[in-house]
């Protein structure tokens, strides 16, 4: 299988969201994406927001699979 590409669901909390959480969906990020880099975005994110909390992350990764 060959990597194809890799996605991270963020989930971030605020009162102002519909039922208290949102979810920010960011494709093509690095392949291998470390504790430290998510914080990095995590950390930005919060600043640039309006009172939002990190709730937790989810790293998806698309494989392409070719059968002969």
């Amino acid at each position: 299988m060959d990597w194809e590409k890799t996605s991270i669901n963020l989930t971030m909390t605020n009162d102002k969201y519909a039922k208290g959480k949102m979810v920010r969906n960011f494709n093509n990020i690095v392949a291998n994406p470390t504790k430290e880099q998510i914080d990095l975005l995590v950390e930005g994110l919060i600043m640039l927001s309006d009172g939002d909390a990190f709730l937790k992350a989810e790293i998806i990764k698309h494989d392409e699979m070719i059968t002969q």
